[in-house]
């Protein structure tokens, strides 16, 4: 039986299709495109103020400057990954909320209410107590720290967009205060908006109250028990590394945009992770006992210069093609933008989409290099990568500060661009042989002509 490509490149297309219209999961990729800032400013700052207690403590002193930098930057870090659940909350509701007001029912929905309440909604579902965790013990006023970082990520998620969604829904109902169309705008939406706010926050009042009858301290503990552990046990070692690097592929290969279809989905679960290793190591200052992330592993290590590892193919095109030819042409085209991980010029121009040479090396390069990475990594010769960083640097000075300053992921990095050129290499040559004959034959033709 022909397998029909066209056929099921149209099956992608649909799918992709279908990606892009879907309004929660464009929300959770906006939503997590507007945290990078944070995360980025707030790992520098833990970083620094790491290095500044170190100094500290190295010379027994804290020189009066030098602490009170230290704890500039310790509020910064506070600041920013210490309520990253929060930001989640705000930016997913604000970011759900942008994509349903473009539907014709909810074009009166205020995009700055209904974020609000979300937020508020969130702290409806969060224990007021520090440690209601001791039901015995007598109760401390107050909230516990970790409903406002990374833990709280994937319930903020949940939250901020349900919040949303209910208050669109109710918004729409008739059941509404409303006012004369003399009342400014703001007035209007603001007691337009209390009756459907009222029961959005009612109903996740019935549902805290629902959790701690079921024997759960918060959303977050009941989360965290049914889903989150489970996919964490599953879902973010090597085989699961080696399914999303399969999945981006195969759709890039195609001409979809891998990166963007598959994370889209995964950073849910992946994201909060990476952002507790980055946590436990300002907090521990030591690389003992910090998990491997894997989005580390299929974002950094396996996909060096861009999706498919094509640096490594970019140095070999350069070595292994002639002057003047086009592949090389778009070699030194796509050399800078590279080292940056852009690599659309290549992937195009080449092109590698929908290119069958190319296709063994495109899967086999990346799933090599996450492969060796998480070994390596595994058994202690590479520290693992522990720091936010904006992804825009230099494919070695990332890894570099992805690596807290040390020089192994760098070392690392090199060997498998080396490897990565000589893998690429007879898929190059053989590429080449390939263009220089179909160039032959369309010249022949055009002489006979």
């Amino acid at each position: 039986m022909k397998f029909d490509l066209e056929r099921f490149q149209d099956a992608l297309l649909g799918a992709s299709a279908w990606v892009q219209r879907n309004t929660i999961l464009q929300a959770i990729k906006n939503s997590f495109v507007r945290i990078i800032p944070f995360s980025v400013v707030g790992s520098f700052s833990n970083l620094i103020k790491m290095q500044l207690d170190a100094l500290i403590k190295a010379n027994g002193t804290d020189w009066g400057w030098v602490g009170s930098l230290s704890n500039m930057f310790g509020y910064i870090g506070t600041a920013t990954l210490g309520i990253v659940g929060v930001i989640v909350v705000i930016s997913s509701a604000y970011a759900y909320a942008v994509e349903i007001q473009r539907r014709e029912e909810n074009k009166g929905l205020n995009l700055i209410i209904a974020t609000l309440l979300a937020l508020s909604a969130y702290f409806v579902m969060v224990p007021n107590n520090v440690n209601f965790s001791e039901p015995q013990a007598k109760i401390i006023e107050g909230f516990a720290t970790s409903f406002f970082s990374y833990e709280g990520m994937f319930t903020g998620l949940i939250v901020g967009m349900l919040a949303v969604a209910m208050f669109a829904r109710f918004s729409r109902s008739k059941f509404t205060i409303k006012m004369p169309e003399s009342v400014p705008q703001n007035v209007f939406d603001s007691f337009y908006a209390l009756i459907p706010m009222a029961k959005v926050l009612i109903i996740f009042a019935l549902v805290r109250l629902g959790i701690q009858a079921m024997g759960f301290t918060s959303l977050i503990a009941l989360i965290s028990t049914v889903i989150i552990k489970p996919m964490l046990v599953v879902g973010t070692g090597l085989p699961a590394i080696i399914v999303v690097i399969l999945l981006e592929q195969i759709l890039w290969f195609l001409g979809l945009h891998g990166f963007n279809i598959v994370w889209g989905v995964v950073s849910a679960f992946w994201s909060p992770l990476f952002l507790q290793v980055v946590a436990q190591y300002a907090q521990t200052q030591s690389f003992d006992g910090i998990p491997i992330a894997p989005n580390t592993m299929t974002n950094v290590y396996a996909m060096i210069g861009g999706s498919g590892a094509t640096f490594g193919l970019i140095v070999a095109m350069l070595i292994f093609t002639k002057k003047g030819e086009q592949e090389r042409e778009v070699a030194k085209l796509a050399l800078v933008p590279g080292c940056f991980g852009i690599n659309e010029p290549v992937i195009f121009g080449l092109p590698i989409v929908l290119n069958p040479i190319m296709l063994i090396p495109w899967i086999v390069v990346p799933l090599f290099n996450a492969i060796v990475a998480y070994v390596v990594t595994s058994i202690g010769w590479v520290v693992p990568l522990v720091v936010a960083n904006s992804g825009n640097e230099p494919i070695f000075l990332s890894t570099w500060i992805l690596g807290a300053f040390h020089s192994s992921p760098v070392v690392l990095t090199l060997v498998l661009v080396i490897i990565d050129v000589f893998l690429y290499a007879p898929f190059v040559i053989i590429n080449q042989k390939n263009e220089r004959r179909i160039a032959a034959e369309q010249a022949q033709q055009i002489s006979e002509a």
